[in-house]
């Protein structure tokens, strides 16, 4: 077992819809890459994630954490940067899918519609920390991550990929989602300033 797979810095849950989409992630990348993965997790870990995996059950954030830092340390090929955001754009591909989790936030040319809806979503999916959305122009807005667990870089990439891919999904085009302040770098909050044409 790896130091990544074991590592333990989050004490809140997540519901299993956030399991289940890395778990996802993790299939499409091929079967013998997502038995490597497995394999270097816990046994226990291991028990839980080749079970049923229910979307409304909340499990410890810290296993959600061990899965992508896992993934990372073993398929990132030397881009870790990359694997995270595209973790975070196949979330958003899974739940905002035509018979996905999230899909009724979805409306075609709004993406406004969904980002105003991203607090809620977050306290859906997560036991501690919160987000909030402000609107910053016809074609732009803020999203902010205040609270919660302990986070890394990595994990802000998953909100980037996210948003970016959610805000596509949406309909915008031409989409850039920056993350200006990181509390994995000091600063309050986490800050996703969100673009599109």
């Amino acid at each position: 077992m790896t130091t990544t797979a074991s590592a333990t810095r989050a004490i809140g849950k997540v519901k299993g819809t956030l399991l289940l989409s890395r778990m996802n992630y993790l299939r499409a990348q091929g079967p013998e890459s997502a038995e490597r993965v497995l394999r270097r997790l816990t046994v226990a870990d291991q028990a839980l994630l080749r079970g049923t995996l229910d979307p409304a059950t909340w499990y410890p954030a810290d296993l959600l954490i061990r899965v992508e830092l896992t993934i990372a340390a073993l398929l990132a090929r030397g881009d870790r940067s990359a694997m995270f955001l595209a973790m975070g754009r196949h979330t958003a591909e899974t739940n905002l899918a035509p018979a996905g989790i999230q899909r009724a936030y979805l409306r075609e040319g709004e993406p406004h519609h969904l980002l105003r809806s991203v607090p809620a979503l977050y306290a859906a999916s997560h036991t501690s920390g919160s987000r909030t959305y402000e609107p910053s122009g016809p074609r732009a807005a803020v999203i902010r991550t205040h609270g919660g667990d302990e986070v890394t870089a990595d994990d802000c990439l998953t909100a980037v990929g996210w948003l970016g891919r959610a805000i596509e999904l949406s309909g915008g085009k031409a989409v850039q989602v920056v993350e200006t302040h990181c509390r994995a770098r000091g600063a309050a909050s986490c800050e996703y300033r969100c673009e599109w044409a």
